[in-house]
């Protein structure tokens, strides 16, 4: 079947059309029957020209016209319109009354000095954990420099290579 449409000849990002019957099995860019016309979008107004007399021969003939051509020269069925999207829905958050605002702030500001004596008291103990823990710490110190020097020396190992000078 043949088809009239348009084929793309331009340069990146500088497209340039030839009109042209084809059969409709054939490459974008592939060979054609006849030259039918040039497209130029490009330019103000888009220029279009287009041999009339050629077009009704074909059209006579049997070709369709692609869908491109047809929003070229403004013939196009109009596209129905887009779905909008969906919004998406914000998460809200529940109202609170002002009194509970009010209630919630005047426990807070309750709670502070509790916070506060609590911290004099947690440094209280640390300090007293850590009197204890450097006596400790003396104490196994010197146990564990009495014991290294009751234990025997462990032999280190030796290289093969090194074993067998000594031995010699």
């Amino acid at each position: 079947m043949v088809k009239i449409r348009l084929m793309r000849i331009g340069a990146k990002k500088r497209p340039f059309y030839r009109v042209v019957a084809v059969d409709e099995r054939k490459k974008r860019t592939g060979a054609y029957l006849e030259l039918l016309g040039t497209y130029n979008p490009l330019t103000e107004p888009h220029e279009v020209i287009l041999k009339k007399d050629r077009l009704d021969f074909w059209v006579k003939q049997g070709a369709v016209l692609s869908d491109g051509y047809l929003r070229m020269t403004k013939q196009a069925p109009q596209r129905p319109p887009r779905k909008p999207k969906k919004e998406k829905e914000e998460k809200k958050k529940p109202e609170v009354p002002a009194k509970q605002v009010e209630e919630k702030a005047q426990e807070k500001t309750a709670e502070e000095p509790e916070v506060e004596t609590l911290a004099e008291e947690t440094a209280e103990e640390n300090q007293e954990i850590t009197a204890g823990d450097a006596e400790e710490r003396s104490q196994a110190s010197t146990t564990a420099s009495e014991t290294s020097k009751d234990a025997p020396e462990t032999p280190k190992r030796q290289d093969p290579q090194e074993a067998e000078k000594e031995a010699e």
